[in-house]
């Protein structure tokens, strides 16, 4: 080769880089991008692990708040509380069984899922680093396959290519091609058999730890099952008793009919609010006051010597006693040295008690003492409220029936009860902490009705949320920002730099905004929507969120890169499936900023439970009475509805990923290692998860690693379809969606029944060897709450 002609070398290679300048997409962050968000997500992960540390030093009881509940009769796992880092060593030490006796069997479903992708992405990323991307980088130089190297590095590989064969053009023989490919073909079979085993051994781990935990169970909750579809004539305890144990599925010990007790729970609520403020009114109340008797100050004082018996017999004709007191019900202090009640108390003293106002909003009205008030509107609500309980109420189909023992609970639960449609349907019940008496109270009419419109709404919801994400994901194209913004399109051609943030970070941060909002929206509608327990509420707010992020937040996001072509692709679904692959193939580093950040950047700000922390001091300064000091420390909630979706939606995409970038897959392994640790020390440590779904989330987990599966199969089949002779690799790719819905029926055939149910030789095994675990001594019972319970005066100390 001449120097001429070496000259004319470079020229050509800076044409075709002027070109691809040109026609970059600038949806598709560059690696320089890449490296700036590990970057900033770690700089972010440290210091929120650092926040934490010391906080966790200074606030004990905020950040390991489960340490110190009942006393801490937990028993938890403690550490030497000097050392700054002395919590991670004795977290990771902490086994399985342990995990279920101190977080229970659904923290250790949920952290099962999180092993799971730990094994499988560690596999996935060995098989990708020592042979995929060696392979791949041999035939063409990129490790991952995408062209989004940086410049200057596919600019020195095309130029040492062709000064070693300067008859090479920088593209492989189709031959050369076929060889290549075929390696996708062979790992699309073996990531996907590869994934239905460790889903398959997890899914038999899983099974197996719930039958053993929950069959040496025998609470007044594994007995207990919720019969609904009543009909009229077998509404009354007598009849239902009579009913079921005709059936000769074991005696009845107890049952309770729920009624319409929508009153009831009304007057209760309103209590609740007087409780409050009467609390409220005794923090405010000098503690030497609290239990005087007040009078109107309307009357005449005459402070005459020779008008004083006068005045002794006004003052006791025109004040009217109160009928009764906070001191007559309340039980509240008194000191042995206190005035008697008949004496009347200078204006200084009168001041010194709180006052209120009586009109709208507390601004109106006429002012009188807060304490007196309050007390006697506390003591006129709980009269009501015993007359409410004598009332009769009218029933409604649905009652709790609590059997003599487990195996005829489960098997009453498992059987069919009756031959019309929609009679007799038996569920096993929630605990009794867990259920929502006031959905509960409700007729079948207004429950479905409840059900059906926030289902519509949602549903309508979801479809407008489809219009401003594919809006967004369109105004990430810089030339779309030039055609709205000229000014700012200008600006970002001529600073590299600021075209790479706003074009490459600026997604994943929206991206994450978007995530943030509407699944608290989801929460709010699911808890009006009629379910009958909190964990029935988790369980659809995880179907929910999950539908919400991965349509909106993945397809369309994916699918949409511009406007037109995403309506475009809705008219025509055939476009669908090599769309999908050429979107991912585009959104592949896209995706890689998203899991950094999401994993390395924002996982360790869980641990400080931001919503604590910062409403920790204003819930501080508002805590005046001892309840509210009280429940100050107790442990926020955990809800799988909120924290589940997003980690399998990070799965799916790295599924997606798993042959085509390694990147991805390393990062994912990152994401799910810090995010198994995270969330192991929330649940044992930090939060509580009331609601008692005893592990049935696991086949909402198993469903959704499917269609992440069949969505992997479909994108390698789009990927290769688009080479020239591709269609002939691709359907190669034809029986694997055939075998992944074999395995997915074969889940709900065998598996799916033991995920809901206890097997009876489960049960029957701890009966034989006496070791079934009851508690000593039965506190919760499903009576309502409201009809047995003690109406509690204030708290005062």
């Amino acid at each position: 080769m001449t120097f001429t002609d070496f000259l004319s070398l470079i020229s050509a290679v800076d044409i075709d880089l002027t070109s691809d300048k040109d026609n970059h997409d600038f949806r598709k962050p560059t690696a320089m991008v890449v490296t700036t968000q590990l970057g900033i997500a770690s700089v972010l992960g440290i210091f929120a692990l650092f926040s934490f540390s010391l906080l966790l030093k200074k606030l004990p009881r905020l950040y390991a708040s489960r340490r110190y509940k009942d006393q801490a009769s937990l028993q938890l796992p403690t550490w030497n509380e000097n050392s700054l880092f002395g919590w991670i060593p004795v977290l990771y030490r902490i086994n399985d069984k342990q995990l279920l006796e101190y977080a229970g069997l659904d923290a250790f479903v949920f952290l099962s899922f999180f092993k799971m992708c730990i094994k499988l992405l560690a596999t996935f990323c060995f098989f990708s680093v020592c042979i995929i991307s060696p392979i791949r980088y041999h035939f063409t130089g990129y490790y991952d396959d995408n062209s989004n190297e940086p410049a200057g590095s596919s600019t020195m590989k095309h130029l040492y290519k062709r000064l070693i064969d300067p008859t090479s053009d920088g593209v492989l023989a189709p031959e050369t091609a076929s060889m290549y490919l075929w390696m996708y073909v062979l790992f699309t079979y073996f990531f996907t058999f590869l994934a239905i085993k460790t889903l398959t051994s997890q899914t038999k781990d899983v099974v197996n730890t719930r039958q053993t935990y929950l069959g040496k169970m025998n609470t007044i909750t594994d007995r207990t099952i919720r019969l609904s579809g009543i009909p009229i004539e077998l509404r009354s305890m007598d009849a239902l008793k009579r009913r079921i144990e005709e059936l000769k599925i074991g005696q009845v010990s107890s049952i309770t009919i729920c009624r319409e007790w929508g009153t009831l729970n009304k007057l209760y609520h309103y209590r609740n609010k007087i409780l409050k403020k009467l609390e409220l009114a005794f923090a405010d109340c000098p503690p030497h006051l609290r239990d005087h008797t007040t009078f109107p100050e309307s009357f005449t004082m005459n402070h005459s010597s020779s008008q004083e018996g006068t005045t002794d017999n006004n003052i006791s004709s025109n004040i009217e006693q109160p009928v009764s007191t906070a001191t007559d019900n309340l039980n509240l202090p008194s000191t042995a040295d206190a005035p008697e009640d008949n004496e009347l108390y200078s204006e200084i003293h009168l001041k010194e008690r709180p006052t209120m106002k009586t009109g709208l909003w507390g601004m109106l009205g006429t002012e009188v003492d807060s304490i007196e008030y309050l007390s006697d509107q506390l003591n006129f609500i709980d009269k009501e409220i015993i007359r409410a309980r004598k009332s009769h109420y009218s029933a409604t189909p649905t009652a709790f029936v609590t059997m003599d023992s487990v195996a005829n609970a489960q098997m009453a639960a498992q059987a069919v009860l009756d031959p019309r449609v929609h009679y007799f349907i038996t569920h096993l019940a929630p605990a009794p902490h867990d259920i929502k008496w006031e959905h509960v109270c409700l007729s079948r009419t207004d429950r479905l009705t409840k059900i059906y419109t926030v289902t519509v709404f949602i549903g309508i919801s979801s479809i407008f949320l489809i219009i401003p994400v594919s809006y967004l994901a369109t105004l990430l194209n810089l030339k779309t920002i030039s055609k709205f913004w000229p000014s700012l399109g200008n600006l970002l051609k001529e600073n590299r730099w600021a075209e790479n943030m706003v074009t490459g970070l600026l997604p994943t941060y929206l991206f994450t905004l978007l995530n943030v909002g509407i699944p608290y929206f989801y929460e709010f509608l699911t808890s009006y929507q009629g379910l009958v327990s909190y964990s029935e509420e988790e369980i659809s707010l995880v179907s929910k969120n999950f539908f919400y992020i991965f349509v909106n937040l993945f397809l369309v996001f994916t699918l949409a890169g511009t406007a037109s072509n995403y309506w475009g692709y809705l008219s025509d679904t055939t476009k669908i499936a090599y769309q999908l692959a050429t979107s991912v193939k585009e959104f592949s580093l896209f995706y890689v900023d998203l899991i950094i950040l999401q994993g390395i950047g924002m996982f360790p700000f869980k641990l400080l439970l931001a919503g604590s922390l910062i409403g920790f001091p204003l819930i501080k300064i508002q805590a005046k009475t001892p309840r509210q000091r009280k429940e100050l420390y107790n442990p926020p909630i955990f809800n799988f509805g909120l924290q589940l979706p997003q980690p399998i939606l990070i799965l799916i995409i790295t599924l997606i990923y798993s042959v085509m970038s390694t990147k991805i897959l390393a990062s994912g392994l990152a994401y799910f290692i810090i995010g198994f640790y995270v969330y192991k020390y929330q649940l044992i440590y930090a939060t509580d998860h009331l609601p008692h779904s005893t592990g049935k989330v696991w086949p909402l987990i198993y469903r959704r690693i499917m269609v992440g599966l069949l969505l992997f199969q479909l994108t390698m089949a789009g990927t290769l379809a688009g080479f020239e002779g591709g269609w002939v690799l691709s359907s190669w790719l034809f029986p694997l969606p055939f075998i992944t819905f074999s395995f997915w029926w074969d889940f709900e055939k065998n598996y799916l029944p033991l995920s809901q149910y206890i097997a009876l030789s489960s049960i029957r095994e701890h009966e034989r060897d006496n070791s079934m675990v009851s508690a000593p001594m039965e506190t919760e019972t499903y009576h309502y709450p409201y009809l047995i319970g003690e109406l509690e005066g204030p708290v005062l100390s």
